[in-house]
């Protein structure tokens, strides 16, 4: 692989005093007055030519300062940078004098990127026509707008031609559709052949772009590799999900979904998963999990590795041990897969015996052995954020409320109605419902029957019912012994059952947001304490 830029062990320290004078004082007085900053510490990235390359990281983490160093700009305290081929730094302001014309001003940059004036000569009229200026390129830029500046330095700095170009934030310049156009001018030097160090804090605009991606924080490399991948650890980070320790830890493994195989048969949905996962922790066993991301209701099984076989090159000398085929199923889990989303991940314990997961990446995984399957629910597989996601929904949708809540000695009785629009339900013998008390802490449940008293016609509205179907409302009743639950939290769910065709089973959490209807402060239970939950609109249940 041939190498454009190259950088070893970089470091860069600036020295911070308390006032202006402070080096003099420093050097008359033989003390140490400054406090050092260390911008770079000990940086070491190839870039590849022909490749797109981000750069992500906060204001302040060192993207600027390694930028100044590539450059010439800047002197590094200690390492090297070699640079393969010719280089532009498209910083739309530097290089632009505010008393010249814009005319003048292509002359100028020119000059300071190494060109004659014959040659920018020979370039004006196309930096011109991309710059949009029109008349006024013959005007002093001091009278130039911001966007109108930035235009005028980004045109000159792409028509120059290098064979890198470095872009510091600069495709925010001008209006929607001139950035369009400089997406465009970029994507032409990548299919050209030629190196981009791409610099942005917008993960999104460097997954995008880049093939690969380097993360700086406080001045260290903390990933450099996948730009899908470098992307969706950096967005965890800066949305607080992960703290750095938590990354770092990951970051001593590789791994990657690679292909997802998904099939439903009269026995419930099966989920195969291939990939890879290796690194400085390979001697570490590992967790396959399964986690519902609302509840955090999860299975685990541990994970095998076998020889790999994929698409991917790994090291030879990790290989043999580096891939897994992991298998899950409702047959082997009965009762797991309900409505809601689950991700894929993989835990390990710490030095300190703690858990650490994280979800399995899978920006390049194969879904095509994955498609929508419907079986008792439909099951959906998604690539979201670069990590797996199973979408399992119900075939219908359920419109439900809880009416009344009271306590009649030791038992809950619960009231309410419940109808899936476009199903007709002329009579009780219709709909069948269950009503399911789950612990939230141990993810046992509890499951009850409910009366259907009767089905109330709701058709008469014709722009809510415009196929002018006859279906109902089920009302319902439910009958609870609290004597039956421990201390601990609790949520209600319910099973809606159609008794006809087309006989769909759904699964729903139960919907309680009449609270006047409901039991006020905390009912006592014996020595218990029980208290009726709806601040979130969905009925829970706490003993205390």
């Amino acid at each position: 692989m041939d190498i454009a830029v190259s950088v070893k062990h970089l470091t860069k320290k600036y020295k911070l005093y308390q006032d202006k004078w402070g080096p003099i004082k420093e050097v008359v007085s033989k003390k140490k007055l400054h406090k050092e900053f260390l911008a770079l510490n000990d940086v070491s990235l190839d870039f590849p030519k022909g490749e797109a390359i981000g750069v992500l990281g906060t204001n302040g983490s060192g993207k600027s300062t390694l930028l100044k160093i590539i450059t010439g700009i800047a002197d590094p305290t200690s390492g090297t940078v070699e640079v393969n081929g010719a280089l532009v730094f498209l910083d739309v302001s530097s290089g632009i004098d505010s008393e010249l014309s814009g005319y003048d001003n292509i002359f100028m940059k020119g000059v300071l990127l190494g060109y004659s004036k014959e040659e920018m000569m020979e370039k004006a009229d196309d930096i011109i026509e991309f710059s949009e200026l029109g008349d006024f390129i013959n005007q002093p830029v001091k009278n130039y707008s911001s966007g109108m500046k930035a235009k005028l330095g980004f045109a000159i700095s792409v028509n120059v031609n290098p064979d890198i170009l470095i872009v510091d934030e600069a495709l925010a310049v001008g209006d929607s559709m001139f950035r369009a156009k400089c997406m465009n001018k970029m994507n032409e030097f990548k299919e050209q052949g030629k190196t981009i160090i791409f610099v942005s804090h917008d993960k999104n605009a460097v997954e995008s772009f880049c093939s690969k991606a380097a993360w700086i924080n406080k001045g260290e490399l903390i990933a450099y590799g996948d730009s899908k991948h470098v992307g969706s650890i950096y967005n965890e980070f800066m949305s607080g999900r992960k703290k750095l320790e938590e990354i770092r830890t990951e970051l001593t493994l590789n791994h990657s979904i690679e292909q997802v195989y998904q099939h439903v048969t009269d026995e419930g949905l099966s989920l195969e998963l291939k990939g890879y996962l290796y690194g400085t922790k390979a001697d570490t066993s590992f967790d396959f999990v399964l986690k519902e991301n609302r509840t955090g209701e999860y299975i685990s099984k541990p994970l095998e590795r076998i020889a790999y076989s994929g698409r991917s090159s790994l090291p030879a000398d990790v290989a043999g041990d580096a891939g897994f085929a992991i298998s899950i199923s409702e047959r082997e889990y009965p009762n797991f897969l309900k409505p809601g989303a689950f991700t894929f991940l993989v835990r390990s314990k710490n030095e300190n015996g703690e858990w650490v997961q994280f979800p399995l990446w899978a920006g390049n995984a194969d879904l095509e052995g994955a498609v929508d399957q419907k079986g008792q629910f439909l099951y959906k597989a998604k690539v979201e954020n670069n990590q797996l996601i199973l979408r399992v929904d119900n075939l219908e949708k359920v419109q439900e409320q809880v009416n009344k809540i009271w306590l009649e000695g030791n038992n809950l009785h619960i009231e309410g109605v419940a109808f899936v629009r476009g199903y007709e339900a002329g009579s009780q013998e219709d709909v069948s419902i269950r009503m399911h008390v789950v612990d939230l802490e141990s993810f046992e449940e509890k499951s009850y029957p409910a009366v259907v008293s009767e089905t109330e016609e709701i058709t008469e509205n014709p722009s809510f019912n415009p196929q002018g179907k006859n279906y109902n409302f089920a009302q319902f009743k439910t009958v609870i012994n609290l004597d039956e639950f421990n201390k601990g939290k609790y949520e209600y769910r319910m099973k809606y059952k159609m008794n006809k065709e087309p006989f769909h089973e759904m699964y729903i959490l139960v919907w309680a947001s009449n609270s006047k209807e409901y039991p006020g402060g905390a009912l006592q239970l014996g020595d218990k304490e029980v208290e009726i939950q709806t601040g979130s609109k969905y009925l829970r249940m706490e003993v205390r």
